[in-house]
């Protein structure tokens, strides 16, 4: 297959360098995607990790709507910006969640979805990130095996639960002096 694969934070190139090492065709994009070059690219599939820029429905129709997310918040738990830390802050499920592409953030149809345990008194929002980032890569791995069944395996999301944008972590990382903040000195910041 040729896979589009969209990313912002280089933590996800060891996700596309495995999907290319299963013998998969992969174009790297980080900038925002115009929709001529991608109908003209005919990709199978794109995957976005981390990936900042919300794609047009003109964009998805280009791109056959063939287009899934790998968020790292149990959906529809901290939908759009820093799921981590929202998930620390607002106490909400912690989890990693494989989704289709649709004109709304953090929206599409589920195809899979994991929670990952509660961080302990030793992690750090550093840990927690990275916990999440490990979890999300293993859940697409697994999940790729089975892409022939993707489109029967997705579900709707039932609960409207909960979503942050960029500017509400203004005020958080103002009093955020490093990411090796232990989440019990973290949170008591903010409650």
């Amino acid at each position: 297959m040729k896979i589009l694969c969209l990313y912002n934070n280089s933590c996800a190139l060891e996700l596309f360098d495995w999907i290319k090492e299963q013998g998969h065709e992969t174009v790297l994009e980080k900038n925002e995607l115009d929709e001529e070059w991608c109908r003209n690219q005919q990709f199978d599939l794109t995957v976005s990790y981390t990936y900042r820029f919300i794609i047009s429905a003109d964009v998805l129709n280009a791109l056959g709507m063939n287009v899934v997310n790998l968020h790292n918040s149990f959906l529809p738990w901290n939908k759009g910006a820093d799921p981590n830390i929202w998930s620390v802050l607002e106490n909400t499920p912690r989890g990693v969640t494989l989704h289709y592409v649709d004109e709304k953030l953090d929206h599409g149809d589920i195809i899979t979805q994991q929670l990952v345990e509660k961080y302990t008194s030793e992690d750090t929002l550093k840990t927690t990130y990275d916990t999440l980032d490990y979890a999300a890569k293993q859940l697409f791995k697994n999940a790729f095996a089975y892409y022939d069944f993707w489109n029967k395996m997705r579900k709707k999301t039932v609960s409207s639960g909960t979503f942050h944008r960029s500017y509400e972590m203004s005020k958080v990382k103002d009093k955020l002096v490093d990411y090796e903040i232990k989440i019990e000195d973290f949170y008591k910041m903010f409650n």
